[in-house]
């Protein structure tokens, strides 16, 4: 009798949770550590929302049937902004260190989010398969 490897429950709330902590990570940013006044709110809003952008379709896939795939972009994409903020904010190498938060969204839309979820998809299958093998 073959048992699924993880509650799909389990997996939909951990990528929903993951995602909601790299919305705050943004959000905290562009509150608390942005300079600029009044005059750059609008950039700020901007900001907020492509950055977060990767974490909307992670939760869109851990909504939908694939709810490893969320969880993977969700958790991979937060590694990477947490070592940028780390790397802007507590020990920047020079005075571009800040480029990297506008262009870290984009490395997450097109490469470290993949990456994370295809990595997550395929620890799943493969622990899944030996768990599942191990119960018969």
């Amino acid at each position: 009798m073959k048992r699924p490897p993880m509650p799909f429950p389990v997996l939909r709330k951990s990528a929903l949770t993951l995602c909601a902590a790299g919305v705050a990570l943004h959000l905290y940013t562009a509150l608390f550590k942005a300079d600029g006044g009044m005059g750059a709110i609008a950039f700020l809003i901007g900001l907020v929302l492509w950055s977060c952008t990767p974490y909307a379709i992670a939760a869109v896939l851990a909504w939908s049937r694939h709810a490893v795939w969320g969880l993977g972009a969700a958790a991979a994409c937060l590694a990477a902004d947490v070592f940028m903020h780390y790397s802007v904010f507590a020990a920047p190498k020079g005075s571009t260190a800040a480029l990297g938060l506008l262009f870290m969204p984009f490395w997450n839309l097109v490469a470290i989010g993949p990456a994370g979820a295809l990595l997550f998809w395929l620890a799943h299958r493969f622990f899944g398969r030996q768990r599942g093998a191990g119960a018969d």
